[in-house]
């Protein structure tokens, strides 16, 4: 299937929600209130992510949605969105091994010695 362009002339990738993407709403607003609304509504929830970091709830959920909603406007939030994706990755699959290690192993019991009765 070949690459289809968007009305700003770039290169959308072939699929359902790339062709949704191409004729959005948000995709027809001048660049620099789109930027800014992406930015206002992103950095929103990246801050409240973070709040929700000590306060109860989803902290790390709404900072990665928040990078996500950043990353469709800005190359920087992109970027930071990979990069927190692959160490997500690699943390899942340390996690992964260390529960199968500890699978593998058997518990050693503690032997103890009772006193004898005085």
């Amino acid at each position: 299937m070949p690459e289809t362009q968007s009305p700003a002339g770039e290169a959308i990738p072939p699929g359902r929600l790339a062709s949704f993407a191409a004729r959005a709403p948000w995709r027809r607003l001048p660049h620099p209130l789109r930027w800014l609304t992406v930015a206002l509504i992103g950095g929103t929830f990246i801050v409240v992510g973070i709040a929700l970091l000590v306060l109860p709830g989803p902290g790390i959920a709404f900072i990665v949605l928040g990078l996500a909603i950043l990353a469709t406007e800005f190359v920087w939030a992109e970027t930071l969105l990979h990069r927190v994706k692959d160490g997500g990755k690699r943390g899942l699959q340390m996690t992964r091994s260390m529960v199968r290690g500890r699978r593998g192993t058997t518990a050693t019991t503690a032997t103890t010695t009772t006193p004898p009765d005085c």
